[in-house]
């Protein structure tokens, strides 16, 4: 009977973690077409085209004409191993036929507890978006290796990001010890590559992201293009 008691507890609470994520996902989707609808009218020059993952070889292969000189040093995944972030990839291509990744979009939710007390239940260890996130940011830093911008985007809400907790210690670590919640896209503190990691308690809306998507696409166009 506990343990029964203990699995519809734990069901319930994935069931509205997951019903939330899926919102964001929606909602940071609205967002990137949003983007691409402003971007579309105001660099009308551009073909823009929007992917939701990149495989690991592509990542390799380019890295490789980047930098022949590590060709043979640099691993060989599975042909159908790939990053996928939520918001996934925004190219622009110009008319010369360059073609330049300019927007990458993350959405994260993570933490319960304040739900969990809300209905009398016990704290649970913080959850493992972060982890998720760090794994596709050491790709995604890979892929914009040779480039003078970095147009990544994070946003993070939930119980594990409110102020004072130790979760967003993490994420600071991730972004090289430098600040949240500020925009980071031309790399201009090299050797550090900062990223643009907004984290908040709140959750946002496909407007809110799609005003710093914007932004930060905008600045990189602004470098590779204009």
């Amino acid at each position: 009977m506990a343990n029964s008691s203990f699995l519809r507890r734990n069901t319930n609470q994935h069931t509205v973690k997951n019903a939330k994520s899926k919102k964001m996902d929606r909602e940071i989707d609205v967002a990137v077409h949003m983007v691409i609808d402003v971007l579309s009218e105001k660099y009308p020059e551009l073909i823009f085209e929007h992917k939701k993952t990149i495989k690991l070889v592509e990542i390799i292969a380019m890295l490789s004409r980047q930098y022949p000189e590590y060709a043979e040093l640099l691993g060989k995944p599975l042909a159908t191993s790939f990053i996928s972030p939520d918001g996934g990839f925004l190219f622009a291509t110009n008319k010369q036929g360059e073609r330049r990744p300019i927007l990458v979009a993350e959405v994260k939710r993570q933490g319960t507890n304040d739900a969990r007390e809300s209905e009398g239940l016990p704290k649970q260890a913080k959850g493992n978006a972060i982890e998720r996130l760090g794994k596709n940011l050491i790709g995604i830093r890979a892929i914009f290796k040779n480039e003078g911008v970095l147009p990544f985007i994070c946003f993070g809400s939930g119980y594990d990001f409110q102020e004072g907790s130790s979760i967003l210690d993490r994420v600071l670590t991730m972004n090289d010890f430098f600040p949240l919640n500020e925009m980071f896209v031309e790399k201009n503190c090299l050797p550090f590559e900062p990223t643009s990691m907004f984290f908040r308690y709140e959750g946002w809306s496909a407007d809110d992201m799609a005003n710093k998507m914007l932004d930060v696409a905008i600045r990189a166009i602004e470098y590779k293009f204009v």
